[in-house]
């Protein structure tokens, strides 16, 4: 994107591998252009219907493939050096905070998160925190309101002593915390602050528990007084209270300034539409342009807490570059996650996503918008098309009215904030985050990006930013189904990125999106693969070349190679052949259960039988379901039909595959048999065995964990069914 002189602020390089990776794919090609042949001239005389279903599959396996070359074909990694940045003059930055549920986002994490992001390394003039509460609760806003007195003590310990992380729980749940420092002073601000902390959780964890502030609390700060009749999460006014005074209106316990920290959330009246986490995000965009008006913004989740104070300054690299920085319209940080086991046993790290399909779209004009850690320029985000002769003139945009009257501020962000105030504005249409998809996100990126503006992947040494991935199996699946919901909400919408994005987006990048919003259609080849293969194979009906045709090496081939070059990207990436393992398993669990459940779904949808709703994950760990996530044994608990579609795979597969071997070692022309049904064999036993968790849930297992009953039954009266099905 960028040469490397000293002026640069940040430098790119392709990666490198690119000759052995095109030679592979010129074999596979080849391979699967032979696999068509195959199919069109080995056309069956019976059982025509399994040869269409069976090709049907393997087509769409050769489609995703192809689209998902695009994250391949020319990867890039940037550098940044944010010593470079001018040490004054830098922009302003309006930091955005979103929870919906305090019952399945805690407090506590909210405000260790607020905590986290109030202490970035960068001149808190220039900062301004907004939080966004759509679940209206007084435990929330009690959350926000003790972070910002904490604050006045963790912002100055965090600077005086340089400290990473800077998330107050994650910092003094480190071991080697103190350790570090031999200095008295040190130990003494360490204990100081820490009992401080505690305190403050204390009162936050004990509000949780009885449901409600103390009144000593309330008397405390005025805006508790809009609790003073309960307030309907799905019908309440707008609630805005500002907590933190930025331009020296609040001072810290050394006698600096705080950044400013607003609470809001935003009206709800039942019959209006609120559009979940995009409208959200866009009336704090309205607030903040009226109370702070930052040329950036950055939304952060808030169970996504900041691991890198110097997180805006690498981001600045990007915007402030004098060659290309006026071309990017956003920057994306890579995601990482505390608390996954040593193996990724949900597959939950991202490992694919973010470090090797992201890097692939750096190659194009950048990566998608990921929800969360990601730095806008507001001029884009609020509907400007990037042209050539764009260039920003930040020290216009730093112009912002002194001497604000804060109650007026609040007053008039009431009003922004209202379930009318869309009505008839193009918010969510053609400016702000977009609507029509729960994957806001995604969405709002490939508008940017078919706008003119280009993304960039930033990737510092140290992870900017840290949260919290589901720990047991339903909700992992669940997440899954959300996200492919909305995904293929947007490719069935009028943003289709082969209507809306042709002309618009470079080949590469329509290559990368088509991939991702046609995520769920992967549950068809899954589902034909888990199903077809075992059910032919016990009706003696054989729909691949016999092991002893030489056709039969092709299939082979085809059948290792993508697994096998997945298994290498991974490691590529310091992953490990058993997250590669649990990846697989976690592939095909989400193929025949989320993206299955996700195209149910939209089909409603399309025929205007119900809308999906969107489901937050909970955040709240059961200690014993914990202490089972750490020594890797999968959790399902709850009956849930999500585990239905896999359950029954897996018994089909395993019950095919038993019966088989046992038929080839009873029958006297046992290698007749096996010659014909070789491939089948194989693939029923490849699934049982990666389903091997799954039979211990079902069968082995006492713990609370294990796989209910119900499901159980379910599970073996399906599977008897589709046995009856050929």
């Amino acid at each position: 994107m960028n040469t490397s002189p000293e002026t640069c602020l940040f430098t790119t390089r392709q990666l490198s591998g690119r000759l052995l990776y095109k030679l592979y794919l010129a074999v596979f090609v080849a391979a699967i252009s032979s696999l068509f042949y195959y199919r069109l001239t080995h056309i069956p005389s019976d059982h025509r219907l399994l040869w269409l279903l069976i090709s049907l599959a393997e087509f769409w396996f050769a489609a995703m493939w192809f689209f998902q070359q695009g994250f391949r074909w020319a990867p890039a990694f940037h550098t940044t050096y944010p010593d470079r940045l001018p040490t004054e003059h830098l922009p302003k930055i309006d930091v955005m905070v979103c929870t919906a549920d305090p019952d399945r986002e805690p407090p506590s994490l909210v405000a260790n998160t607020l905590l986290s992001l109030m202490a970035y390394d960068y001149n808190v003039n220039k900062l301004a925190y907004y939080l966004s509460d759509d679940g209206g609760s007084e435990l929330t806003f009690h959350a926000a309101y003790q972070a910002s007195i904490f604050a006045k003590y963790w912002l100055p310990f965090c600077r005086k002593y340089n400290i990473e992380p800077r998330a107050p729980q994650a910092y003094f749940s480190t071991e080697n915390s103190i350790a570090s420092y031999n200095s008295h002073s040190f130990r003494l601000d360490y204990s100081i602050v820490k009992k401080k902390f505690e305190e403050m959780n204390d009162q936050i964890e004990q509000a949780g528990t009885c449901g409600k502030v103390t009144n000593e609390t309330r008397e405390r700060h005025m805006g508790f007084s809009e609790w003073e009749s309960k307030v309907d999460p799905s019908d309440h006014e707008s609630i805005i209270k500002i907590l933190l005074r930025g331009d020296g209106g609040d001072l810290d316990a050394d006698g600096n300034p705080m950044p400013t920290l607003v609470y809001l959330s935003r009206e709800k009246r039942l019959g209006h539409p609120h559009h979940y986490k995009a409208g959200a995000l866009n009336a704090m965009n309205r607030v903040s342009e009226v109370i702070s008006n930052a040329p950036f913004i950055i939304n952060v989740d808030c169970d996504m807490h900041s691991n890198n104070s110097k997180a805006l300054r690498h981001a600045m690299c990007f915007f402030l570059d004098p060659k290309v920085g006026y071309q990017i319209g956003f920057v994306q940080f890579q995601q990482g996650f505390l608390g996954l086991t040593e193996n990724d046993l949900y597959a939950n790290s991202g490992k694919r996503v973010y470090e090797v399909e992201m890097l692939g779209m750096n190659g194009h004009n950048g990566p998608f918008y990921a929800g969360t850690g990601a730095v806008h320029r507001r001029q884009s985000l609020n509907g400007k098309k990037f042209t050539p002769d764009f260039r920003p003139n930040l020290d216009e945009e730093l112009a912002v009215g002194e001497n604000k009257n804060w109650n007026e501020l609040e007053e008039k962000a009431k009003t922004l904030t209202r379930c009318t105030y869309e009505q008839g504005k193009p918010w969510g249409k053609e400016m702000g985050v977009m609507y029509g998809s729960a994957v806001e996100d995604v969405f709002t990126g490939m508008v940017l990006h078919s706008k003119g503006w280009k993304s960039v992947l930033c990737s510092p040494e140290r992870k900017a930013y840290l949260g919290y991935s589901p720990v047991n199996a339903n909700d992992s699946l669940i997440q899954h189904k959300r996200w492919t919901t909305g995904l293929l909400e947007l490719f069935l919408s009028g943003f289709c990125p082969w209507t809306y994005g042709v002309g618009r987006l470079t080949f590469g990048h329509l290559l990368c999106y088509t991939a991702f919003s046609l995520w769920g259609l992967w549950s068809f080849p899954i589902l034909a693969y888990g199903l077809l293969p075992p059910l032919a194979m016990v009706n003696a009906i054989p729909i691949f070349p016999m092991a002893s045709d030489p056709w039969f090496k092709l299939f082979v081939f085809l059948g290792i190679a993508p697994h096998a070059y997945s298994l290498l990207e991974l490691m590529w990436v310091k992953g490990k052949v058993r997250m590669w393992w649990n990846e697989t398993r976690m592939w095909m669990m989400r193929g025949s259960s989320s993206y299955f459940f996700s195209i149910i779904s939209i089909s409603l949808k399309l025929l205007g039988l119900s809308e999906p709703g969107f489901e937050v994950t909970s955040k709240v760990i059961d200690k014993e379901a914990l202490k089972r996530y750490k020594e890797e044994v999968m959790e399902f608990a709850v009956a849930s039909p999500m585990f239905i579609p896999p359950t029954t795979l897996s018994l089909l597969n395993l019950y095919c595959f038993l019966r088989a071997m046992m038929m080839t070692i009873i029958r006297k022309d046992r290698w007749v048999t096996f010659d014909h049904m070789a491939l089948q064999i194989i693939i029923c036993g490849c699934i049982s065995l990666i389903s091997m968790p799954l039979y211990e849930a079902l069968f082995l297992r006492r713990d609370k964990g294990r796989m209910p009953t119900s499901i159980t039954i379910y599970s073996i009266g399906l599977s008897l069914a589709l046995l009856y099905l050929l």
